[in-house]
């Protein structure tokens, strides 16, 4: 069985560690494109099995022009399979290996204060007013905290939020952006004490990429 690690472009040389299983990573050309991965003995899903994968990607990241991460999945059953599954998404993958070149993805998680209760002493009317008001601050807060980091963003990925208090989103940022972004960030953490932002990264760009399906 064949495991499957990403697309890669420009990819100096395979990493010197061993993938998922202790089996020996290769580099072969499908379709046009170059796919790194390594022959598997089982599908099992394990925590070492995920946690290789993951650094596997990560080393790649830091050897090529550009990566399209696949996600963990379940291995190919052989090299048919694996031509057929790259060579059907093959101009899919070279549009996302032109959008990731040179870009690394950047995680932003905000966690506000839990907001006051709505009084619920008034009219149904006075309470959905209250709701709305309360809805729309923090649809300007979110814009606010997001268009300085989203304008040094190759692309953007929200993933919404949890409970209303929470925004969640991941950011395509060129590397060279990187430094800039983490200033902007800090910005914002210093413009917003009441406000628990964390910055993530820089990961491969998983959010950004399709993979080999």
């Amino acid at each position: 069985m064949i495991h499957v690690y990403g697309i890669v472009e420009e990819l100096e040389s395979l990493p010197a560690t061993s993938g998922v299983g202790g089996s020996q990573l290769e580099r072969r050309r499908v379709g046009g494109l170059d796919v790194v991965v390594s022959n598997v003995a089982d599908d099992e899903v394990t925590q070492d099995a995920v946690l290789k994968h993951a650094e596997v990607v990560e080393q790649l990241l830091g050897r090529s022009r550009a990566v399209l991460p696949a996600r963990f999945d379940r291995p190919l059953a052989d090299e048919e399979e694996l031509n057929t599954a790259v060579s059907a998404a093959a101009r899919e993958l070279e549009r996302g290996l032109r959008r990731v070149r040179g870009c690394v993805e950047l995680g932003l998680r905000v966690i506000a204060p839990s907001a006051e209760a709505v009084p619920k002493g008034g009219s149904g009317a006075d309470y959905m007013h209250a709701r709305l008001a309360e809805e729309r601050r923090r649809r300007r807060l979110l814009d606010e905290l997001d268009a300085p980091l989203a304008r040094l963003s190759e692309a953007t990925a929200p993933a919404g939020s949890s409970g209303g208090d929470a925004f969640v989103a991941s950011y395509l940022v060129a590397t060279r952006n990187v430094p800039a972004f983490r200033k902007a960030v800090d910005a914002l953490e210093e413009a917003h004490p009441e406000l628990t932002i964390v910055c993530t990264g820089p990961w491969p760009p998983y959010s950004f990429g399709t993979g080999v399906e």
